[in-house]
């Protein structure tokens, strides 16, 4: 993951974890890369397969993200930011983790209502100049995102557009439900459940993965564009009957 700085730039999230940390065989030169970035450098070369992406936001990192998407010279200069990072450090594309347009994110984030198109037009530049440097490397960089599954926060999004300047859509099926509810569930439901104790129908109904991924097809979002998210990882609950 990177992070965005105060100049609505990217950054790099963790610089000890990600380029400095010393692994057996790295070096001491100045320059040198080193850290997870080259470990994954060094993955590529043996298995020329691979592809790795340089994923932005996240839920803690999210924060800035309308500020980037606010004007077209903020959004080319991002967007150049990112295609300089992904070359230095020799990712294959980016992955924008938007935790939320809108609203639904930290509290601390800023949000306003025009980012539901901003984000589009974010999207459409960063296609257009991972396209041009493409162009110069002969090659292809992927463009994705991570996109909400709640049919609150999906909302926020022009679903119907943005898919045309993505390779694919990593749906987060996930955390539907967890410790702030007072209900125990299933944070990640592949269908609704009869007798969810939701006492909201919506969330009965609609907060499971094929509810969000029938809402994404029905968008006109390629099936083939669709990645249902899967966590490795469980969700608790204390204080409830």
């Amino acid at each position: 993951f990177a992070n965005i700085d105060s100049n609505l730039l990217i950054a790099l999230g963790d610089p000890y974890a990600d380029i400095d940390k010393f692994y057996p065989g790295d070096s001491w030169a100045p320059g040198a890369l080193r850290g997870s970035f080259n470990r994954l450098r060094i993955l590529k070369e043996e298995h020329p397969h691979v592809k790795t992406l340089i994923s932005v936001g996240g839920w803690t990192w999210s924060g800035l993200f309308s500020e980037v998407a606010l004007t077209p010279a903020r959004r080319q200069a991002f967007a150049a930011s990112c295609v300089q990072f992904m070359t230095q450090y020799h990712f294959d594309g980016v992955d924008i983790d938007w935790e939320y347009p809108v609203s639904g994110g930290l509290s601390s984030n800023i949000t306003r209502p025009q980012d539901k198109q901003n984000y589009t037009l974010l999207l459409q530049e960063l296609r257009a100049q991972l396209d041009v440097q493409g162009t110069m490397d002969g090659r292809h960089y992927l463009l994705t995102i991570a996109a909400p599954a709640g049919p609150g926060t999906y909302a926020n999004i022009e679903l119907d557009l943005i898919h045309q300047y993505l390779d694919w859509i990593n749906v987060m099926a996930y955390d539907f439900h967890g410790g702030w509810s007072p209900f125990t569930n299933m944070h990640n439901g592949l269908y609704a459940a009869s007798g969810d104790p939701s006492p909201d129908p919506v969330i009965a109904t609609q907060f499971n993965g094929d509810s969000a991924v029938q809402a994404y097809l029905a968008a006109g979002i390629p099936a083939d564009k669709i990645v249902l998210g899967c966590p490795f990882y469980g969700r608790g609950w204390t204080g409830v009957s």
